[in-house]
């Protein structure tokens, strides 16, 4: 009996740690996503897709802060996941109250630092966030929006998650093509084509990584 306890709380002490340790580097993803999205896309007007890019044409057309915006318009999303994807609904929820929390308070004070060069906002930029995604994707995490409808798609039908997240996040720069402008929505364009090519870095290195296991 007390050999089965022992066991059982060395498992259960391991699965605390690795928890933490997931969880530690959602945090840090997520920061990352935050920090390259406050400096390289809102300084040259260029967008994400999905509902970060709703958030970011709040902010460009009324100044509505953007972290504010992505919690509203994911709740739609979120409701949904709760009652068809729980495990991705319970990582994603607290991803995303963080990502609206971070964007919503650095906003402000990162917006100083910013790089105000659209090739670099739109390529570095890109890959910055699509790196951060990638990484979320791989232990079942997403920040809402297109990453996480990308994810339900891929986890249903067995969609390809680079693609998915690509044509969702996409489908929003019409809207943006008469609100923003053109220069600014092809540029964002550009930003989601590096984002996807992140996502695809990451979740190509993570299939080598488990192969090898």
């Amino acid at each position: 009996m007390s050999e089965n306890r022992r066991k059982h709380s060395q498992m259960a002490g391991h699965f605390n740690k690795k928890n933490i340790k997931q969880s530690f580097f959602i945090f840090l993803a997520i920061l990352f996503f935050a920090i390259g999205n406050i400096l390289f896309a809102v300084p040259n007007q260029i967008m994400n897709g999905g509902m970060t890019g709703l958030s970011q044409m709040g902010y460009y057309l009324y100044e509505f802060n953007i972290g504010l915006g992505i919690f509203l318009l994911n709740m739609p999303l979120f409701i949904t996941a709760f009652f068809f994807y729980k495990e991705l609904f319970y990582k994603s929820a607290i991803s995303m109250l963080t990502v609206s929390l971070l964007i919503g308070f650095l906003q402000e004070p990162l917006l100083a630092y910013g790089i105000q060069n659209i090739w670099i906002g739109s390529a570095v930029g890109g890959l910055w966030m699509g790196v951060a995604l990638g990484i979320l994707a791989s232990m079942n995490a997403s920040l809402g929006g297109g990453s996480m409808l990308g994810k339900m798609l891929h986890d249903h039908y067995g969609v390809s998650l680079t693609k998915a997240v690509f044509f969702i996040d996409a489908s929003v720069y019409p809207l943006s093509l008469f609100l923003i402008g053109m220069t600014e929505t092809i540029f964002s364009l550009v930003l989601t084509f590096f984002s996807a090519l992140g996502i695809y870095l990451v979740s190509k290195k993570t299939a080598i990584n488990r192969k090898l296991a």
